[in-house]
C-alpha cells in the first residue's frame, strides 16, 4: 500500500490544534493517560499480524523484536503510572514549608521516527510521551513506506486525535512541520539530520532529545573468550543488516587474535543463515536504494584502501549486500569517516591496549562502547570511555522513568507555612 502523504497546508492546523487541546487540561488525568496507553495496547495487539507484514516488506525480518518491546513499553508505564508520575518530596529554604517537586507535562511535542525499526522507535517515545500527559504529532520515517501506513492505520482506529496525530512524508513535510513550534522534539536518526532539527529547534528555544549513533567500537583483548565475543559481535553485526545505532561499528583485536576472530565470526554467519546468506529467508535486506548505493560507495572504498577477506558481494535489484569482514584499516580510511550503517566489520589491530584506547577516544562520542575481557582492571579503565548520547550520538534519554521524565517539566512547588508568612 502506498503510503499518503499529509498535505503541507494541512499542517499548521493539525499543530494548532493540538496546542488547543493540550489547553483543555484532559491529558493531565492520569486515568485520562491510562486510557490512552490502554487503546494504544489493543492496537498493537490488533495490528501485529499487519505490521509483521509491513517490516518483512520493508527490511525482509521479523517483527518480533519491534512489537514486543513496544508492548512492554506500554505495560511499564501502565502498571508504574502512579508511582512515576508521584510528586516527590524535597527541601527548600525553610524545612517547615511543604516543599516537592511535580512532574508536569510539557505540552506539544514532536516524534520522528526511524526507519530501521520503524514500529518500535516511533511508539516507544510516543508511550513516554502519553504517559507523561502531552499532546502528540508522529512523523513515522517515509522510507520503511509499508511500516508508516500500518502505523498511521492503526493509530488513527485507536487513538484520541486530540491527542495523538499522525504527519507522514518527506522532506518537503518534515520541513514544514519543523517551522512549527514545538514544547520538545524527539528524534531518531543519524547526525547530519540531528544537526537540521536542533537548528530548527532553536529558534523557538525547543528542548531536543537526538537519539543518534555513532561508530560504536567493540574491543577485544588478551582476555577475551573469542568464541563469545565473535558470537555477539556477529549477531548485533547482521541483526537488521547491520542498521542498528547500538551495533557494532568497528573492531579493535590484538594482531594474534585477528584470525582466530574471524573464524569464529564468520561461523557463526554461517550457523545463522547458512551457506548462501542470500538465499536465506533469515538474511535482512537494506532499506532502500539510497542506502544501498552509500554503502556500495563505502564497498568500493575498501575495495581500494582495505582488504575485503569475507563477503563483498552485493545485488543492487535485491537491496542485498553480504555480511563483509575488512582488514588492514586505520583511522585514516574511508570507511572510519563516519558511522557505517551496514553489514560490514572493519577491524583493526592494535599492539597494546594503551593503543586500542587512544583509538577510541580519539573517535567522536559514541552511543555505547563493547569491552570484551576478564580483567577487572581493564574494565575499571573501561569506565573512562564515552558511553549512552554525548554529542555526535546525541543527547538525552528515554525508556522507563526516563521516558517520562523526557517529556515532563520538574516544576518546584512551595506551600508556605502560615507562620512563616
Amino acid at each position: 500500500m502506498t503510503l499518503q502523504y499529509t498535505p503541507t497546508s494541512a499542517i499548521p492546523k493539525i499543530v494548532a490544534d493540538l496546542r488547543t487541546s493540550f489547553r483543555t487540561h484532559r491529558t493531565q488525568s492520569l486515568e485520562f493517560r491510562k486510557e490512552q496507553l490502554r487503546a494504544l495496547q489493543r492496537g498493537l495487539k490488533e495490528f501485529e499480524d499487519e505490521f509483521a507484514v509491513a517490516i518483512k516488506a520493508d527490511l525482509n525480518r521479523s517483527s518480533e523484536m519491534d512489537v514486543s518491546l513496544a508492548a512492554r513499553a506500554i505495560k511499564t508505564n501502565l502498571d508504574k503510572l502512579d508511582e512515576l508520575t508521584a510528586d516527590r518530596t524535597a527541601s527548600g529554604l525553610n524545612e517547615s514549608d511543604k516543599n516537592f517537586v511535580r512532574l508536569s507535562p510539557l505540552g506539544t511535542v514532536l516524534i520522528i521516527g526511524a526507519w530501521n525499526f520503524p514500529i518500535l522507535l516511533t511508539l516507544d517515545p510516543l508511550v513516554g510521551a502519553i504517559a507523561a500527559g502531552n499532546t502528540c504529532v508522529l512523523k513515522p520515517s517515509e522510507v520503511s513506506e509499508q511500516s508508516a501506513a500500518a502505523l498511521t492505520r492503526m493509530l488513527v482506529k485507536f487513538m484520541d486525535p486530540t491527542v495523538v496525530q499522525v504527519i507522514n512524508g518527506g522532506v518537503e513535510e518534515t520541513t514544514v512541520l519543523l517551522k512549527e513550534r514545538f514544547d520538545h522534539i524527539f528524534y531518531t536518526g543519524n547526525t547530519p539530520v540531528g544537526r537540521i532539527i536542533m537548528e530548527a529547534a532553536s529558534k523557538h528555544l525547543t528542548p531536543v532529545t537526538l537519539e543518534l549513533g555513532g561508530k560504536c567500537p567493540a574491543l577485544i583483548t588478551e582476555h577475551t573468550d573469542i568464541a563469545v565475543a565473535a558470537q555477539r559481535i556477529a549477531h548485533w553485526k547482521s541483526m537488521n543488516a547491520g542498521q542498528v545505532c547500538l551495533t557494532v561499528d568497528y573492531v579493535l583485536c590484538p594482531k594474534h587474535l585477528q584470525d582466530e576472530l574471524i573464524k569464529n565470526v564468520i561461523g557463526t554467519w554461517h550457523h545463522l543463515f547458512g551457506q548462501d546468506f542470500r538465499t536465506s529467508d533469515m538474511y535482512p535486506r537494506i532499506v532502500s536504494t539510497r542506502q544501498f548505493d552509500r554503502i556500495s560507495k563505502v564497498m568500493t572504498a575498501a575495495e581500494k584502501q582495505n582488504k575485503i577477506v569475507f563477503g563483498g558481494k552485493s545485488e543492487a535489484g535485491n537491496l542485498y549486500i553480504e555480511p563483509t569482514i575488512v582488514t588492514n584499516v586505520s583511522e585514516q580510511d574511508d570507511i572510519m569517516q563516519s558511522e557505517l550503517f551496514a553489514p560490514i566489520l572493519p577491524i583493526i589491530t592494535y599492539e597494546t591496549f594503551d593503543e586500542a584506547l587512544n583509538i577510541i577516544n580519539r573517535q567522536e562520542h559514541a552511543l555505547n562502547v563493547n569491552l570484551f575481557s576478564d580483567n577487572q582492571d581493564q574494565v575499571d579503565r573501561d569506565e573512562s570511555l564515552p558511553f549512552g548520547g554525548v554529542g555526535h550520538s546525541g543527547m538525552g534519554n528515554y525508556h522507563g522513568k526516563y521516558s517520562i521524565e523526557t517529556f515532563s517539566h520538574p516544576r518546584a512547588v512551595m506551600i508556605r507555612n502560615q507562620a512563616n508568612l
